[in-house]
């Protein structure tokens, strides 16, 4: 099992294509890196590799990408999807927030329609605006065996936990059931305490907040 981890990634400008096409030549020059990186994961995944253990026994492995840690941005970039959309699930641009059932990307449904889109038998309106994918033929993860790559992606505790559904969710419902003014008294009301952040100011007139912020006020 292999844990990959790579949240550095910064697209080039790529200038010497036109402002349309440079996003998705973006995707693709990352993609193609990533396969360039990860092609020993091929064969190591299929025929194994023998590695010895701490206990000093020689095992035969199999090394699978497992796990891929990153953020919004990059997770979309992964999953070939326009960051507008979910990369783990078909839910549409105006249900995000809603309490409707999605269903989970496929990764060999998701090869099937970009296959499709390549070869012309996909409308441009339906791969983009109901897929909401970008065209990028050859996904790095498409050949790595016993791996879905929708499987692999791990939440962004700060961006969707904390911030997402805590801070952009609850708070905003709260927010608009009992009001703004209402929500900060209830803050300002709060005992002092060692260790307990208060926010003497309320919440509604701060415009800057950190990771730190989010849980302090969860």
């Amino acid at each position: 099992m292999h844990v990959f981890c790579w949240d550095t990634y910064q697209p080039p400008k790529l200038k010497c294509f036109s402002s349309g096409r440079c996003l998705v030549e973006c995707y693709r020059l990352f993609h193609h890196c990533m396969w360039e990186i990860l092609k020993p994961l091929v064969v190591c995944g299929k025929d194994g590799v023998l590695m010895t253990c701490p206990d000093g026994l020689v095992q035969h492995v199999f090394l699978i990408l497992a796990a891929y840690v990153a953020d919004f941005p990059k997770q979309c970039l992964v999953a070939c999807c326009k960051e507008s959309r979910c990369p783990k699930c078909m839910v549409a641009q105006d249900k995000h927030g809603e309490l409707a059932w999605s269903s989970a990307h496929v990764q060999r449904q998701m090869l099937k329609s970009l296959k499709k889109f390549e070869d012309s038998k996909m409308l441009k309106e339906e791969f983009e605006a109901h897929l909401g994918l970008w065209a990028v033929y050859e996904p790095f993860w498409a050949n790595l065996p016993h791996c879905d790559i929708f499987m692999c992606i791990t939440p962004d505790i700060l961006h969707q936990l904390h911030k997402g559904v805590f801070k952009d969710h609850l708070v905003s419902w709260c927010s608009q059931i009992i009001g703004e003014a209402t929500l900060d008294a209830r803050f300002w009301a709060m005992t002092s305490y060692s260790g307990l952040c208060h926010f003497k100011k309320g919440i509604s007139s701060r415009k800057q907040w950190t990771g730190s912020d989010h849980k302090e006020l969860q």
